[in-house]
């Protein structure tokens, strides 16, 4: 029986991130952890990251290739702190006050609402939270989430998500803290969850990715599965090829019928 070795237990393990460079993704696949105590943070070689910016515009930071850990002093938005679980959310934001002063709802009780949505971190029970590339990953990630590039990458993408479980594809998301979504909701529910780009306000206040592409947060018990189907399914479907007659032909034998599909 193996024994569990506490002091490594957020040691990257192995995981076949190979598969993905058949993608040729324009934007590194990245590996995203939260960290508790800073004996966690210590053990991976980490360097924090200069300056303040939105907990969105990190992920971008990591597609771009570095590796970094960011805490509650780099977090230039609310939502970085009281869903990260750096701190707590305030009674200015739980109010709906932000949405309203700053035009994005006509009023508070709207913006409130959004609050039985989100899923947030106990206040005061994260330290930092963790960005690499998958190449360059020194810790095993809580998420690894991947930014496809167009539809014909996504299909793919897509078809991994569920090709051993028939699972539905699902997008959740807010109009407003569109973080919420893509990093502490996939985390604490296990769901995989995708949020298009160029939708959610803060994500196209800065301008961070071209409009109209999937951001899918896959979470670390899926991860290895998801790895595996891309490996093992056919990469392009005889169906989407020059020999799609061939192929419906073939199936139709198989099942003793004609034109089925």
């Amino acid at each position: 029986m193996a024994e569990l070795d506490y002091e490594t237990r957020h040691a990257l393990r192995p995981h076949d991130f190979a598969v993905l460079a058949q993608f040729g993704f324009k934007y590194a696949p990245v590996g995203f952890k939260f960290f508790n105590v800073e004996s966690e943070l210590e053990a991976t070689g980490l360097q924090q990251i200069d300056g303040k910016m939105p907990w969105c515009r990190m992920l971008l930071e990591a597609q771009r290739g570095k590796a970094f850990y960011a805490t509650a002093e780099n977090q230039s938005c609310e939502p970085g702190i009281f869903l990260t679980g750096h701190g707590p959310l305030t009674p200015l934001a739980a109010s709906g006050r932000i949405g309203a002063a700053f035009d994005i709802f006509p009023d508070e009780r709207a913006n409130r609402r959004i609050y039985n949505h989100i899923s947030k971190l106990a206040e005061d029970s994260t330290l930092a939270t963790g960005y690499a590339p998958v190449d360059k990953l020194t810790f095993d990630p809580d998420l690894v989430i991947l930014l496809c590039d167009d539809m014909d990458q996504t299909e793919k993408v897509f078809r991994a998500i569920q090709w051993d479980t028939g699972d539905i594809i699902v997008s959740k998301m807010t109009y407003v803290m569109g973080c919420n979504w893509m990093f502490t909701y996939p985390y604490m529910t296990g769901d995989i969850n995708i949020v298009w780009t160029g939708l959610c306000h803060g994500m196209r206040k800065h301008d961070l990715h071209p409009a109209g592409l999937p951001i899918i947060s896959i979470p670390w018990h899926h991860l290895d599965r998801v790895l595996r189907n891309i490996a093992e399914m056919p990469w392009t479907l005889p169906a989407h090829t020059d020999e799609s007659e061939a192929a419906d032909q073939r199936g139709c034998e198989r099942l003793g019928v004609d034109g089925i599909i």
